[in-house]
């Protein structure tokens, strides 16, 4: 998954008091996400998702205390620090994972009492003193804006959370099978992308009927196959690859 730090550049807690008269504008400027090669996804984003993006799994067992563990990701670029969907200021697919729609944005572990539950990168220039909605009112509730980010902020936690149940649950499974994708480009210069896990559909098929028919009425079983279907999207990545290098060649 994708360093949250490629993005946020100085992450700090938000305070009624320190930034009561900051403003918030539009994100309109991908260029802030040009590092990143691969986003979190929720599952509740699969279906729009695997539409323009690989999603893999990625190991994420440093973030679970060292047990086994996978969160999804969509592949942006193929390699590291390069994101094939964004030139200049615009994003070019059509949907923009969540993860970066919360920017500028972001939470912490809320499980430590003396932890910030929520964070802004006030490095980002849309975060200001002039320009933009106001975040808070003169006596210090939030504003509508805030709270609208607020909500937006609490349903990615709780689709986060429902994530992990999904991942664990592959996990449990045993269907997840590490990958590997490899390209040539034009100019004789070799691509790996590896690291990542897909489930394999001869072991989805090998599942009793019973966990089966499980996975098909609890909407997992649509979301497997989402992702399935997504890494057909390899492909036109390395087709974006080949054009984002053909000035340069």
């Amino acid at each position: 998954m994708s360093n949250p730090y490629q993005l946020y550049r100085n992450p700090v807690p938000l305070d009624a008091d320190e930034h009561r008269y900051k403003r918030l504008q539009p994100l309109t400027d991908y260029s802030i996400a040009s590092a990143m090669h691969a986003s979190y996804v929720g599952i509740d984003e699969f279906a729009w998702a695997a539409l323009e993006f690989v999603i893999m799994f990625v190991d994420s067992a440093a973030e679970n205390g060292g047990r086994a563990q996978v969160s999804p990701a969509v592949l942006l670029g193929m390699t590291p620090g390069e994101n094939l969907m964004v030139d200049g200021k615009r994003w070019l697919a059509r949907y923009v994972p969540a993860f970066i729609r919360r920017y500028p944005f972001w939470t912490t572990d809320t499980s430590d009492p003396h932890a910030a539950g929520v964070l802004v990168d006030v490095a980002w220039s849309g975060f200001s003193d002039n320009e933009g909605e106001p975040l808070f009112e003169r006596d210090g509730t939030p504003t509508s804006t805030l709270r609208s980010a607020l909500e937006f902020i609490n349903r990615f936690e709780a689709e986060a959370a429902r994530t992990r149940e999904f991942c664990a649950r592959l996990v449990q499974l045993d269907v997840l099978r590490e990958m590997k994708a490899d390209a040539t480009l034009p100019n004789g210069q070799t691509l790996s992308v590896k690291g990542f896990y897909a489930i394999e559909e001869a072991a989805l098929r090998s599942l009793p009927e019973r966990t089966v028919l499980e996975l098909h009425r609890d909407g997992s079983l649509a979301m497997m196959y989402s992702h399935i279907l997504s890494l057909a999207h390899l492909r036109p990545l390395i087709e974006r690859k080949v054009q984002r290098m053909k000035p340069a060649t």
